[in-house]
C-alpha cells in the first residue's frame, strides 16, 4: 500500500471539513456616510474642548467579527496665536449599554496616536482604523475618539469638527462626555450624553467566520499523522 494516495484523501477530507459552510458570505457594511452632504458638522472636539466624541450602534445580525470603522474629520485652527497646536487623538471600540449610555468593558480596539494637520478652513479627510477583533450580533458597541491633549488653552489650540450625515440609524446616535477636561480614565467610567439630531458620518465593517475550522497548524499535524499511517501500514504489508 502507498502512502501518498491516503494522504491525498486525509488532506481532501479535511478540505471539505473548512469549507461544510458553504462560501464565505460578503462583508456587511453599516455606513451613514452617503448621506453626508460634504460639509455638515459638529464641534468643538479636541484642545479646550470636549475630550471625547464618538458614535454608538448595535452590531448587525449574523456578524461575529469588526474589521474596521471610519470617521471624517478636520482640523480648523482657533485663536490668533502664530504656533497652534494640532489635536492627537486615539481611536477605541468599546462595549457599550445603549439604554444606560455607559461603557461596559475594557477597550476592544485602541489606535496608534494621530495627529489631524492644522488647516485654515473646514478641509474634511477620512480616517479609517483597521482592526480585526470579535463581537456579538444585536450587542451594543461605542467607537470613539479621545484627544490626548485636550488640556490645550487658546490661543494654543485648534479643534476637530467631524462630519455629521444627513440621516439617522434606527438604533444609534454621536455620543459625547460632558465633562470637557475628562481624562481617559474618567471618559471610560462616565455616562455619556447625546444631542437630538443626525449621526456621524461614518462606516464600520463586519464580518461573519466559522468558528470550528481546523487552524492550518491542526490541519498540518493530520496531514502528518496520516503520513505516518501510511507508512506503518505499508512496512506490514
Amino acid at each position: 500500500m502507498k502512502p501518498i494516495p491516503l494522504i491525498a484523501s486525509l488532506i481532501l477530507g479535511l478540505s471539505a471539513l473548512s469549507h461544510a459552510g458553504g462560501a464565505a458570505a460578503a462583508p456587511i457594511v453599516l455606513s451613514t456616510l452617503p448621506s453626508w452632504n460634504g460639509t455638515d458638522s459638529i464641534g468643538e472636539f479636541g484642545a479646550a474642548g470636549f475630550s471625547a466624541w464618538g458614535q454608538f450602534f448595535r452590531a448587525p445580525t449574523g456578524v461575529n467579527r469588526m474589521l474596521d470603522f471610519t470617521f471624517v474629520l478636520s482640523d480648523a485652527i482657533q485663536g490668533s496665536d502664530a504656533t497652534p497646536v494640532p489635536v492627537t487623538f486615539q481611536a477605541y471600540l468599546v462595549p457599550y449599554d445603549i439604554a444606560a449610555r455607559r461603557i461596559t468593558g475594557p477597550a476592544l480596539y485602541t489606535s496608534a496616536p494621530v495627529t489631524v494637520p492644522l488647516t485654515d478652513g473646514l478641509q474634511f479627510v477620512p480616517y479609517t482604523f483597521d482592526m480585526d477583533v470579535e463581537v456579538a450580533a444585536a450587542s451594543g458597541y461605542l467607537m470613539f475618539l479621545f484627544a490626548n491633549n485636550y488640556e490645550l488653552r487658546i490661543p494654543l489650540d485648534s479643534r476637530l469638527r467631524l462630519a455629521t450625515a444627513g440621516e439617522s440609524l434606527p438604533v444609534g446616535a454621536y455620543n459625547f462626555v460632558l465633562d470637557a477636561d475628562a481624562s481617559l480614565d474618567r471618559v471610560l467610567a462616565a455616562q455619556w450624553f447625546s444631542l437630538a439630531g443626525p449621526d456621524l458620518a461614518f462606516s464600520a465593517t463586519f464580518d461573519n467566520r466559522p468558528t470550528d475550522v481546523p487552524e492550518p497548524g491542526t490541519l498540518a499535524l493530520l496531514a502528518g499523522a496520516g503520513l505516518a499511517g501510511g507508512w506503518m501500514r505499508r512496512r506490514r504489508t
